[in-house]
């Protein structure tokens, strides 16, 4: 039973179990309960607390001090409270269980490593250890001091976790928001630095970017002397040459305001649709299938046990009677130490599929096993040794027991039925595991990264499907997170690649959600209609597919349908690209859903150029478009910033871009979102 909450991380603080706070008469009681606190089921001799708080004082009087300390203690507490005190003769300490500690619980959620106990972990850190604690004797203060930096590291390689984690799901303003938390602690790091320029240049923010290259370049010759590094001097002239033609050195970008009320929050809305979205779990059975991990050589083959989980969890996709979560959001406990149980409730799923890869020569070694999340049982395992050409014989093995394992005997012809081609060379295999695990990174250099690696592939096998899809998805990202007006010039090669794609392999369901969205921006809305439609029938448990289906649908001229894609996307990714809930946003915004539109986009309040419109707009529907005002302004930036680049003819008006960009079939959505536009204040 909890009988006292001590906080110990900021100013120290301490409460009774119904948050009733107290008082101590000097600091030196709150310096012994907090010594003990911090380390609640040890005890510790009388003889060390007296050293601790009084060294400057002979043994006897110490001693004294710190018996006239305790009873103060004592005394200060209410007699309930007192139970939580265990005092002997020759030691003292808190009762276990009895007191509840802030820094405890930091460091056990530390030690989970999940991204969700991780972020808990952050938001308990309000402040450095015992903030503002001082004149309590100097060997306390040397403790003192020694916890404060095995607790600032502890941080740092929290944060340092985080933002890994937030940039690989593409969580860019969490990204962001973080990078800048992290520049607070040491402005020096230069990587930390390029990585919040890439953040900001994922967003076109190129005005905030050269902002912090100037600041990053002024830090290092101030406090250090020296120039910033030859990648961070690449990284400014990549800058450079994104800005319009007669825009100088981009001053007058920089000065422009872009920010958003949501910004500051985003971490936390986007850790509250995840709460509501588990509890939108339908009664189907649910998995995830984690990393499989490789037994040697990870940094060289984590590619091949990333792709390895992401194929066997899309061909588990394929089968209505399952929920399968989106492969990137499994994988993001690739480095975890927590238990299933926790992994399944984060998750929000019944079994996880496990296991380990190990590669040698032409050879591989699997290892794999289904778990109950509920009680950690094992539910099926096996181990498999075989060729790499044998490969995809071996995953279909382990689908078709997972899936019978879970939902009853499935027939042969089912389990084949809308199977994908497997590639014919396992090298091009390779090729394409590479390109899609560099298309996980937002940077344009990881983009012509993985467009390179879907040419090599597609140079030892043209007949790989998924190559084209690679390929395509390359332009899409490309379009959408960094230069929309170029979807101008890539459209005809996006579409010709999904057509290939189609052509090679018709059951490829990516290959029909690209076709799609290609032919949606050429206004072909039956053709991209029919891709779509057969998309999400091939593999309705694809997140990414469904995030893509809900905003086409709803230009298309189906909202609702886009709705019900954009929640079980929402529900399968818990931790996803920003894209997501700018793609959802659209759906939720065109079927009328504005408070549902706004709580999704306020985790992604910049997904797209667009989205703050899509924002404002919502709000002068709900009949407030004071509160999308600085939305409209950050939208009008983009559209300056477009008209400079000549990315439009010299006389389109701002309405008329953003019309362009998310084309409505249907004039009564077309006029629906152009009222909420005006209404916002748009010209």
């Amino acid at each position: 039973m909890t009988l006292l909450h001590v906080s110990l991380l900021g100013e120290f603080a301490c409460h009774t179990a119904d948050g009733h706070p107290l008082a101590f008469p000097t600091r030196k009681v709150e310096a012994l309960l907090a010594y003990l606190a911090a380390s609640p089921s040890r005890r510790h001799p009388r003889g060390k607390l007296a050293g601790l708080l009084w060294d400057d004082m002979p043994e006897s009087r110490a001693r004294t001090n710190l018996r006239q300390a305790l009873s103060r203690l004592q005394h200060a507490l209410p007699a309930v409270a007192r139970e939580s005190l265990v005092i002997g003769t020759q030691e003292m300490g808190l009762k276990e269980n009895a007191v509840a500690v802030d820094l405890d619980a930091f460091e056990r959620l530390l030690a989970d490593g999940t991204p969700e106990t991780l972020e808990r972990a952050l938001a308990l850190y309000r402040a450095p250890f015992l903030e503002g604690m001082a004149e309590c004797g100097e060997a306390f203060e040397e403790w003192l001091m020694a916890q404060r930096r095995r607790l600032d590291e502890q941080l740092q390689q929290l944060m340092h976790r985080l933002l890994d984690h937030y940039v690989l799901t593409g969580a860019i303003d969490a990204a962001i928001q973080l990078a800048l938390r992290l520049l607070e602690h040491d402005p020096l790091d230069e990587g930390v630095q390029r990585t919040l320029i890439r953040l900001y240049l994922y967003q076109d923010r190129i005005g905030a970017a050269l902002e912090q290259y100037r600041r990053c370049r002024e830090r290092l010759a101030d406090e250090l002397g020296v120039a910033p590094a030859q990648e961070t001097e690449r990284l400014k002239a990549e800058l450079m040459g994104l800005l319009p033609e007669g825009s100088g050195r981009g001053g007058d970008l920089a000065r422009e305001s872009d920010d958003l009320p949501e910004r500051s929050r985003v971490i936390d809305a986007a850790a509250a649709a995840r709460a509501r979205r588990r509890a939108e779990a339908s009664d189907q059975p649910s998995l995830a299938v984690l990393a499989f991990v490789p037994l040697e050589d990870a940094d060289l083959h984590r590619h091949l046990g990333d792709g390895l989980a992401e194929d066997i969890a899309t061909e588990l996709g394929r089968f209505r009677e399952l929920e399968v979560i989106a492969p990137a959001s499994a994988l993001a406990y690739r480095h975890s130490d927590a238990t299933p149980g926790r992994v399944g409730r984060e998750l929000g799923v019944d079994y996880l599929l496990e296991g380990h890869v190990r590669r040698r020569g032409e050879r591989l070694r699997l290892t794999a096993r289904l778990l109950a999340t509920s009680g950690a049982r094992q539910v099926w395992a096996e181990r498999y040794d075989c060729r790499l050409d044998e490969l995809f014989d071996v995953q279909d093995e382990m689908v078709g027991r997972i899936v019978g394992t879970l939902v009853g005997r499935i027939e042969d012809d089912r389990l084949a039925l809308a199977r994908r081609k497997p590639p014919q060379d396992w090298q091009a295999y390779d090729l394409w595991l590479r390109g899609w695990h560099a298309l996980r990174r937002p940077d344009l250099p990881a983009i012509r990264e993985a467009r390179r690696h879907f040419q090599q592939a597609l140079a030892r096998d043209p007949q790989f499907a998924r190559a084209y899809v690679g390929l395509a998805l390359a332009h899409l990202n490309e379009w959408a997170c960094y230069s929309w007006n170029y979807w101008v010039f890539l459209q005809q090669e996006a579409l010709e690649f999904g057509r290939r794609a189609v052509a090679l392999d018709a059951h490829d369901h990516r290959a029909h959600c690209m076709l799609g969205l290609a032919e949606l921006y050429g206004g072909r809305y039956e053709a991209a209609h029919r891709e779509l439609s057969l998309a999400l029938a091939l593999n309705p448990n694809d997140a990414d597919v469904l995030a893509h289906a809900s905003f086409a649908l709803a230009l298309i001229g189906e909202p609702e349908r886009g709705v019900d894609a954009a929640r079980k996307a929402l529900r399968l990714a818990p931790y996803r690209p920003e894209w997501y809930a700018g793609m959802a946003g659209i759906a939720f915004f065109s079927a009328r859903l504005y408070d549902e539109a706004i709580d999704t986009l306020a985790s992604a309040p910049q997904a797209f150029c667009n989205t703050p419109a899509f924002i404002a707009a919502a709000y002068a529907h709900l009949g407030h478009p004071e509160q999308g005002a600085s939305h409209r302004d950050t939208v009008y930036r983009h559209y300056r910033y477009q008209m400079a680049r000549g990315a439009f003819p010299e006389h389109t008006g701002c309405l008329d871009w953003l019309t362009a960009l998310d084309p409505y079939r249907r004039t009564a959505d077309a006029e629906h979102y152009l009222e909420g536009l005006r209404k916002a204040g748009f010209e």
